[in-house]
């Protein structure tokens, strides 16, 4: 079963971007004509559940991650399994201050 892993985007909204532009350059733009409706269909309700379940958890504006299990028929079509939603949270992990004051102060020559 092929697996669709996706890189960390700064927002929700910007991994659904990421798998939508990656489904309609994969699975319909080489789909033959009579699959496109199907594959497209497919796609749309997987990616309704993903805004609903994002959009449960106010997440939207959050960092993420996508991965989205998936089989292929044998004419092209697009079987999606499930779908994968890594929420991320980004914190400072340190904060300090320099001041170039000092670093004058003791460039200056005696």
């Amino acid at each position: 079963m092929p697996i669709q892993r996706f890189r960390i985007t700064p927002t929700g909204r910007g991994a659904l971007f990421r798998a939508k532009r990656w489904f309609y350059s994969t699975f319909y733009a080489k789909a033959p004509t009579e699959i496109k409706e199907t594959n497209k269909k497919a796609w749309t309700e997987l990616a309704a559940k993903i805004i609903e379940e994002i959009n449960k958890r106010n997440a939207s504006d959050k960092p993420a991650r996508l991965a989205i299990n998936y089989e292929v028929g044998p004419k092209g079509e697009f079987k999606p399994i499930s779908a994968t939603v890594e929420l991320m949270e980004i914190s400072p992990l340190e904060s300090f201050t320099i001041t170039l004051n000092e670093i004058r102060r003791k460039n200056k020559p005696a």
